[in-house]
């Protein structure tokens, strides 16, 4: 009876907790980052990202942990964007700094 608890091990379900909690640490770095002015936070931001978007595959192909791996890659995707607007924008104020 344990031994098939053990079978049915919840991989799809850590891995969209894992990659929900990197979406919101990405988010959580962004913020401290922008509001103190300092880009030292920046180097890790694109590790991060990395590991919540592998993460979050495995979970939207399980049906029970489907709605964790969309809100994790919304959230990743939200963040890739604002990063991609946030260049385009600053490329256009000062285009040769």
């Amino acid at each position: 009876m344990e031994l098939d608890k053990l079978k049915k091990l919840q991989i799809p379900v850590i891995a969209g907790w894992i990659s929900v909690g990197s979406g919101l640490v990405t988010l959580l770095l962004l913020n401290i980052s922008m509001l103190t002015n300092d880009s030292i936070l920046f180097e890790y931001f694109s590790l991060i990202l990395w590991v919540g978007f592998i993460c979050a595959w495995p979970a939207i192909f399980s049906k029970k942990s489907r709605f964790l791996g969309v809100w994790a890659l919304g959230i990743i995707l939200f963040l890739i964007a604002f990063y991609m607007l946030i260049f385009i924008l600053g490329w256009i104020i000062v285009p040769f700094p």
